[in-house]
């Protein structure tokens, strides 16, 4: 409570006080004032009218000096004083001689007893200014019946021939012009206040209002300056200088600080799928969430977009750090409702401590940030602290992504094209595209840069790229072969995935008939209905649409329910290890069954033994496609392996050797 007064004391609140009590100290003395310059008025108009009245007595009463010494007044006289009382503010009077004896008083109530009890010391000091031949006039207060409401007595010498021969004392009442000064004064102070009020309160209010404004708008630029203006967290500014502050105070202290960084998992999804209104309101429940998990002396702050930062200090570590984390990774994979819809927003977190890992703020956010790239590879939904060499191999995936940037400026990527065959025949039916790095450059296989390509927000260029580069070869093949292209989830996300098709088949002129597409089944942990929308309007082209690596993901028979595929393909992984283990053979088999079932084609992949093949075709299965087959060509040799004669030989002998010449094989790499 007493810090709150002294914060309302020390601030605008302390000026709006001393403001009012100056217009009360003003306003009292304004209110006293007008009280002493009424009673003075009124002093000197009862004085006016009682020296004017004594003149007039001393000038019509002949006989006033032989009255004082004790005589009757004559009849002329004695009207002339008992009219007196009736004429003006005369109230009544009373006359005395010179040594204070009472000779005359009116006829209205009494006015003063006997001059040896009334006059006393007071009439000592009023006779004694009185007869040196000074007027006294005293005003106050009275209470009826014996006296006005506010009256005036006033103290006149009388004077014969100049000399003072006695003392008159006039009571008059003064009521209503006392009422009458009250009101003028008062009229008059609020004419003062109210010009007092528009000539300076006005513009005094108006100023202190832009001042105010003025240092609002200062503390809310100082707010913003440090804090993030979405979620209300310090910024990185801010979070610099409490780091720093921190790192100083465990070197003194020979104590922990750890830095937490969190990256909200496929967050950009979020964003394509429910607009960006709904990816705010996210941000704000992950900023509330782990507002509500740290401790007080800890801080949480956001870098920008859905990447987090958490400052732990004075802990016991790694035990601290382990700790907080598993709290996060639990609060913050709770689905987040938003407009009744239920968003599931996991997290990935990187972890650096200091002094262990580094010394200083920059190193440690880095190392934090190399940790949760290792998070992210690690399956997402996890959390990495740094190690010794992470910092090497966080170097290499920047260098990576470094080169895919070139590559697709330069469009130095180039495209394979590994036969499908036809088990039933052995009849080459088309070929699958396949994305392979700049020759020349150091080598990178797909499976490394292709997911650092769809982490760095590449792989929608990339794959515009691939579509149409795929169907401008098939466009220019003398057989109306089947092309094969890959697309990543990333793809269908921002909802364009039909326009770059449609786009890619007007420029290549390429049948739409003659383009499959595949997908895998981790397209459907996107939103189902918009993937669904996307499928529907491919296919509603003409286009084939492939499920790819069946069975090895997220596996669920309500995506076969779900969406009309044409075709599915087995994964490699099963054709490898289904000579081996029985149990490998009995999948393929009831996929093929499944398959079958639904009227689908069914594709095997990575088939590169005979036996192999001879399995597969006495399993049910419609195509292949391995190195038995041939190995991924480029563009002129795929188009030298459709003209050859080979592309239209006889069925193969399946359960017999096979050679090179039976089945549609290239050597080339």
């Amino acid at each position: 409570m007493k810090d709150r007064i002294f914060q309302v004391l020390s601030t605008d609140g302390r000026r709006i006080l001393l403001l009012a009590s100056i217009v009360l100290v003003l306003a009292f003395s304004g209110v006293k004032l007008g009280q002493v310059v009424a009673a003075n008025m009124l002093r000197a108009d009862a004085q006016s009218t009682a020296t004017a009245w004594a003149g007039s007595l001393v000038n019509s009463a002949d006989d006033l000096p032989a009255i004082i010494a004790g005589a009757a007044p004559s009849a002329r006289t004695d009207h002339l004083l008992k009219d007196a009382t009736e004429v003006g503010d005369i109230y009544r009077y009373k006359m005395w001689d010179r040594a204070g004896h009472a000779v005359f008083s009116s006829a209205r109530q009494p006015y003063l007893l006997a001059a040896n009890t009334d006059a006393g010391s007071r009439w000592k000091e009023i006779s004694n200014k009185v007869l040196s031949g000074t007027t006294f006039t005293d005003v106050g207060a009275g209470n009826l019946p014996e006296n006005p409401s506010y009256f005036a007595d006033c103290y006149i010498p009388l004077k014969h021939n100049g000399t003072i021969i006695g003392v008159l004392g006039v009571h008059l009442d003064q009521t209503a012009d006392h009422a009458f000064y009250e009101r003028s004064f008062l009229l008059m102070e609020c004419i003062i206040a109210v010009a007092v009020l528009l000539a300076g309160g006005i513009p005094g209010f108006v100023v202190y209002r832009k001042m105010r404004d003025h240092r609002q708008a200062q503390a809310e630029a100082l707010f913003l300056a440090e804090h993030d203006s979405l979620t209300g967290l310090a910024n990185r500014r801010m979070l610099a200088e409490t780091a720093h502050s921190a790192l100083a105070w465990n070197r003194r202290n020979n104590s922990y600080v750890a830095a937490l960084v969190l990256d909200l998992d496929r967050f950009k999804e979020i964003n394509d799928t429910y607009g960006h209104t709904v990816g705010d309101e996210v941000l704000k429940t992950v900023a509330m969430r782990l507002k509500s998990a740290v401790r007080a002396e800890d801080m949480v702050s956001r870098l920008g977009g859905d990447e987090f930062v958490v400052l732990q200090v004075g802990m016991n570590q790694p035990d601290g750090a382990t700790f907080l984390t598993t709290r996060l990774l639990k609060l913050l994979a709770e689905p987040i409702a938003i407009n009744e819809i239920q968003i599931v927003c996991a997290v990935s977190i990187g972890v650096a401590i200091s002094p262990t890992d580094t010394e200083d703020w920059d190193g440690l956010l880095s190392r934090a940030d190399i940790a949760l790239y290792r998070a992210k590879g690690a399956g997402r939904g996890n959390a990495s602290f740094f190690e010794t060499g992470m910092d090497a191999m966080f170097r290499e995936r920047r260098r990576l992504e470094s080169d895919l940037r070139r590559a697709i400026d330069t469009k130095a990527f180039h495209l394979a094209y590994q036969p499908l065959i036809n088990f039933e025949g052995g009849q080459l039916v088309g070929f699958e595209a396949l994305l392979r790095w700049p020759e020349g450059w150091e080598p990178q296989s797909p499976a490394t840069f292709i997911p650092v390509a769809e982490e760095a927000g590449l792989i929608v260029p990339i794959g515009t790229w691939v579509l149409k580069t795929a169907c401008s070869a098939a466009a220019a093949w003398t057989k109306p072969l089947k092309i094969a292209v890959n697309l990543s989830p990333l793809q269908f996300s921002n909802g364009g995935i039909v326009g770059v098709v449609d786009e890619a088949l007007k420029s290549s002129g390429l049948d739409p008939e003659r383009l499959e597409l595949e997908v895998t089944e981790s397209l459907w942990l996107q939103n189902t209905d918009t993937v669904l929308d996307q499928l529907t309007q491919l296919r509603s082209r003409g286009i084939s649409i492939a499920l790819d690596d069946f069975g090895t993901g997220y596996s669920s028979l309500s995506y076969l329910w779900k969406f009309p595929f044409d075709k599915v393909k087995v994964d490699r992984s099963f054709v490898t290890q289904m000579e081996l283990d029985p149990k490998a053979a009995a999948i393929v088999d009831t996929v093929v069954a499944l398959g079958k079932t639904l009227d689908l084609t069914i594709t095997a992949e990575g088939v590169e033994t005979p036996e192999q093949a001879k399995a597969l075709k006495h399993a049910g299965c419609d195509q292949g496609q391995g190195y038995l087959f041939g190995r991924p060509l480029s563009a002129d040799a795929a188009i030298g392996l459709i003209n050859s004669s080979e592309s239209t030989s006889s069925e193969p002998p399946i359960g017999g050797t096979v050679a090179n010449e039976t089945y549609p094989v290239s050597t080339a790499l």
